[in-house]
């Protein structure tokens, strides 16, 4: 069966067009660098012009419901039944580390040599602040928790620049690693965070969608 909006869709000619269009949503809280590395292959395509929209996981679930969107992107799953229209496929996980200044880095295993630190954290909703309140009570630690930030893209700006540890996927602090401002000291085992694919039930598949989700897919 073919839902109303695609085979509007059809109609307008948009399935045969040979420039196809690609509607991504990415929650607004995510990292950049991960939404970087899974729209990087479409840069490559001259048949793709894709656009990109950040908004909260509500909206941007109503939006893929009403066909205004192909894909979106989230570091939180949604709950499937058998009477949600959507799809969700896990693309990748990133392992969660402490990160922190260069020149004060921690040799000793934790906690040891972390008490005198303040901390920058994710909210208490999200998965990594749950692993991380999970290994802080194994080891029977306190953090000094000095702010608390949902947003990936300012939690890399206070890992970088507060002077404080910060907790987070590597990913999301790669160039400032790499240029060596910031380090890392310990990643937490068994800890990460996820990054999904959500799309909607459809007849019509869209190739090149499919042809990027199943290169992204993990593996």
């Amino acid at each position: 069966m073919i839902f109303f909006e695609e085979l509007e869709a059809l109609l307008k000619g948009e399935w045969l067009n040979p420039v196809q269009p690609l509607r991504i949503g990415a929650m607004s809280i995510m990292s950049r660098n991960f939404v970087e590395a899974f729209i990087s292959p479409l840069l490559q395509r001259k048949n793709v012009q894709f656009t990109l929209v950040s908004k909260g996981i509500g909206n941007l679930l109503n939006d893929l419901s009403n066909h205004q969107l192909d894909v979106v992107l989230s570091n939180v799953n949604v709950a499937v039944d058998a009477g949600n229209l959507w799809q969700v496929q896990l693309l990748a996980r990133q392992p969660i580390s402490i990160v922190g200044p260069t020149d004060l880095l921690v040799h000793d295993e934790f906690p040891k040599g972390f008490a005198d630190f303040r901390w920058v954290v994710p909210g208490k909703q999200s998965e990594i602040r749950a692993s991380f309140d999970a290994f802080c009570s194994y080891h029977q630690f306190e953090p000094d928790i000095q702010a608390e930030v949902d947003d990936m893209a300012m939690l890399r700006l206070l890992a970088r620049d507060s002077g404080a540890l910060a907790v987070l996927p590597k990913v999301v602090v790669k160039d400032e690693i790499t240029s060596g401002v910031i380090s890392e000291y310990l990643r937490i085992p068994k800890a990460y965070e996820h990054f999904y694919a959500i799309t909607v039930k459809r007849s019509l598949r869209h190739v090149v969608l499919d042809e990027l989700l199943t290169a992204s897919i993990l593996r």
